[in-house]
């Protein structure tokens, strides 16, 4: 039986980045939003998911949220080239020679 892959932890964002600063400011709004669309669309007490103000509010929080994601993701730092790789092509050249 195969094992079950492990998910990769999601990079966050850094906290004094321009660009992270206002994107969280649009989510915050965009979550308010989305919490009075769902209000308004409640109907004998429960929240209809269908109704199309709330999904318009709803895409609007996601369409943020991936935006901070890829965000997140550009601005993490790229680990530097492994060592032992370069280590490994100066044997090559050893061999090469001889």
């Amino acid at each position: 039986m195969a094992k079950s892959k492990e998910k990769k932890k999601r990079p966050v964002p850094p906290e004094n980045a321009k660009a992270v600063i206002e994107l969280k400011k649009l989510i915050a709004e965009r979550k308010d939003k989305s919490a009075k669309a769902r209000e308004a669309s409640k109907k004998e007490g429960k929240a209809n998911k269908y109704d199309p103000k709330f999904r318009v509010a709803q895409k609007r929080l996601k369409r943020a949220q991936r935006k901070l994601y890829d965000v997140a993701v550009r601005l993490t730092p790229k680990k530097a080239p492994a060592a032992p790789a370069a280590a490994a092509a100066a044997p090559a050249e050893v061999k090469a020679e001889g």
